[in-house]
């Protein structure tokens, strides 16, 4: 009987962001979280500090032509050499514009040594991204949690 496929390797993602909007907030109600690909909106967890937790899953692919990782999964936006993920905050209702602010967290930051210290540490890279501007293109730091 063959083996069954193994399942992809997975990291665990944690952003902290505090959910002030990047500017003037609209006189509209905003769902405020982590952006899937659907569009959909997950709030994230409020802490004693008021700071919001957004803990994700990536699974990981090995690609031959890629020395990189590369990150696939709801979550995941973007081309394959060029991943990210969305903090957003969406508009209630129909919208031409639905998006009244986005955030691109950059997942190029995270190559095979960042993987394999959240390996060691538990299995998961936190950033904190409180103050992030929606067209930041600097890289992101990641740290083992």
């Amino acid at each position: 009987m063959p083996a069954a496929p193994s399942q992809p390797p997975r990291l665990l993602l944690r952003l902290i962001h505090d959910g002030a909007p990047p500017g003037v907030a609209p006189d509209e109600p905003l769902h405020f979280g982590l952006q899937d690909s659907k569009g959909e909106v997950h709030p994230g967890a409020r802490q004693p500090d008021g700071e919001l937790h957004f803990d994700l899953a990536l699974d990981i692919k090995r690609s031959p032509a890629a020395a990189a990782p590369i990150f696939t999964g709801p979550f995941a936006h973007g081309p394959p050499a060029g991943r990210f993920v969305y903090l957003s905050w969406k508009r209630e209702g129909k919208s031409d514009a639905p998006w009244a602010w986005r955030i691109k967290i950059p997942l190029s930051g995270i190559g095979w040594p960042e993987i394999r210290a959240a390996g060691k540490s538990g299995g998961r890279l936190e950033a904190n991204v409180i103050g992030r501007r929606p067209h930041a293109s600097d890289a992101i730091k990641w740290r083992p949690s």
